[in-house]
């Protein structure tokens, strides 16, 4: 008889208890993989929360900061505003001159205790809005003194006043006050995006755990479809296409905490413009300025440029954003061009005194991004390339030419030397750097 070659069991044990066994082990190790993966969930997940934590800290920082921009900005345009007001009165005796100079004074009135309590932290910007006030107080009196002197009767002594250069004294100083408080504020704004930056690094990395990645992801695109219909509320006009496009909010949203570009700006100003408003009735002017502002967006509009604002009669234009272009300063160059095409052919049709700008291009690095609060938002541009560009286009009266460039912008646009001549290489007003600027050749 052949021996049974199956080895028989202990009592204890039976065929079928084995794969029992193996199953066991394979739910407590699929159950060990749910607890490791719900834990490293959380742990990814309390991670990231502290992240967002921290970036909902620092762009409440960014926006803080460049409301106090906003804040400083805008004192400076009202004070203007007043002065150009009174100046008006006192050439024209038109009592419409005193509304700006009374909303001036009005909301700069309004404008500075809030900007003591947003600089309430820095006992370095609260001395010098310590010095503002003062000096906001000795340039409105001033005015105030000039038109007290008219009312009297001696117009005469009201003007001679404002020949003596006390009020521009006044002004001088109040801008260099404001400018240092800016420069502090852009100071710490580069502190700020280094800490975005950083923290969006943290966050990609995190994201390498595969279940961080999909709940990553799914946050992401959650706030992505919410960013995008929010910012489709305030974007320049000129910005919708990217939108329409289902653009990348790397290019689109990342503007609400604001990052560094190149780009290139275009500053345009209407000349004479003081003037006309002194000599020509209100509605008269209000249509000057409103054709002004057609040639400038259809110029933008052709030549894929971005109007970052309108401030009264002149403009700020930007090119290589939000999408950066290798072609931005090539751009700029295209739009002084067309401009001045578009402004000739409106002189030629409208039968009065012809209209002549200014136009100053520049390129370089600039901040870009959407400030202000949820009820006003603002997309806007800030940096030395647009001071630059301002001063060429100040310089232009020096110059008795219609557009300056710089070096930079014709370097970057690869332009033709015998489009371009160069007029100067002087340091422009208010600048200790110089470079060769140049004007359109004959």
């Amino acid at each position: 008889m052949t021996p049974d070659p199956t080895p028989a069991l202990p009592p204890h044990a039976s065929p079928a208890r084995r794969p029992l066994g193996a199953q066991i082990g394979r739910v407590r190790s699929r159950a060990g993989l749910t607890i490791v993966g719900a834990a490293l969930l959380l742990l990814v997940g309390s991670a990231n929360g502290l992240l967002l934590t921290w970036q909902s800290s620092v762009q409440h920082r960014i926006t803080h900061t460049l409301a106090i921009d906003r804040i400083l900005m805008q004192v400076l345009a009202d004070l203007l505003d007043s002065e150009t007001g009174q100046r008006g009165y006192l050439l024209t005796g038109d009592p419409a001159f005193l509304v700006p100079y009374t909303a001036g004074q009005t909301r700069i009135a309004a404008e500075l205790p809030q900007l003591e309590e947003e600089l309430r932290s820095s006992a370095t910007q609260e001395a010098r809005i310590a010095s503002l006030r003062p000096a906001i107080a000795r340039k409105f009196a001033e005015l105030d003194r000039t038109i007290a002197l008219d009312r009297a009767g001696d117009r005469d002594g009201a003007l001679a006043l404002v020949r003596a250069g006390e009020g521009k004294a006044e002004m001088d100083e109040i801008r260099r006050i404001i400018e240092a408080m800016r420069a502090q504020e852009d100071e710490l704004l580069v502190g700020y995006q280094q800490h975005a930056h950083g923290i969006e690094t943290m966050v990609g990395i995190g994201s390498i755990v595969s279940v961080g990645i999909m709940a990553l992801l799914a946050v992401l695109a959650l706030r992505e479809a919410s960013r995008r219909a929010a910012l489709s509320r305030f974007l320049p006009a000129e910005l919708a296409p990217l939108l329409e496009r289902g653009g990348s909010m790397d290019q689109v949203g990342g503007l609400r905490l604001g990052e560094r570009r190149h780009a290139a700006i275009a500053f345009v100003d209407m000349r004479g413009s003081t003037t006309i408003a002194e000599r020509a009735d209100p509605e008269t002017v209000a249509m000057l300025v409103t054709g002004f502002r057609r040639c400038v967006a259809q110029a933008a509009r052709e030549t894929g440029g971005v109007i970052d604002k309108f401030m009264g009669d002149g403009a700020l234009v930007v090119f290589g954003v939000p999408e950066a272009r290798a072609e931005a300063a090539a751009q700029a160059l295209a739009f002084s061009t067309r401009l001045e095409a578009l402004v000739a052919a409106w002189n030629a049709g409208s039968g009065q005194d012809p209209v002549r700008i200014g136009i100053g291009v520049h390129c370089g690095e600039v901040f870009v991004g959407v400030v202000g609060d949820d009820d006003r938002l603002e997309f806007t541009v800030l940096g030395d390339a647009v001071n630059v560009a301002a001063r060429l286009e100040q310089a232009t009266k020096t110059f008795a030419t219609t557009t300056l460039v710089s070096q930079a912008a014709l370097d970057a646009a690869r332009a033709s030397g015998a489009e371009w001549r160069e007029v100067s290489r002087s340091a422009l007003r208010g600048r200790q750097e110089a470079f060769p600027i140049y004007g359109r050749a004959a």
